[in-house]
């Protein structure tokens, strides 16, 4: 008897969808297409990861390209972040990044703790409020 219910677990479990995405309903996320610029002392910063934190663990993230613009992505497939008040983190990476200029590496390697750890930066992310230009100084 104990063989038959081992046999007939086994088979339910075969029969359960394996690899199974998850799909996201975006249209319910209510996401804003959010866009801005970063600079370092008055000068487009390249490589940096940029990311817009709310609760509850939610955040969107982008990288700016050579003129310091960057776009959020809400995750791989789709851009945008939700809306609301934001704490936003601007950190060094995607230094690597093929063409990324060696100064604007260095650059990105001395953004200080009140723009990343300890940030200080806020965003109120709307339908109305969504380009976000952040000015960083190298001495705050």
């Amino acid at each position: 008897m104990a063989n038959w219910r081992l046999i007939a677990v086994l088979t339910l479990l075969a029969l359960l969808p394996c690899g199974c995405e998850q799909s996201t309903d975006y249209g319910s996320l209510d996401l804003v297409d959010v866009t801005g610029k970063v600079t370092l002392d008055g000068q487009p910063l390249a490589g940096a990861t940029i990311r817009f934190e709310g609760p509850p663990l939610r955040f969107s993230e982008g990288v700016t390209d050579a003129e310091g613009k960057y776009r959020l992505m809400y995750d791989s497939n789709q851009a945008g972040c939700t809306p609301g008040e934001k704490t936003v983190r601007i950190t060094s990476g995607a230094t690597s990044e093929e063409g990324a200029d060696p100064d604007s590496a260095k650059a990105a390697g001395s953004i200080p703790a009140a723009y990343n750890s300890q940030s200080t930066l806020k965003a109120d992310v709307s339908e109305s409020n969504k380009t976000f230009d952040f000015d960083l100084q190298s001495k705050p």
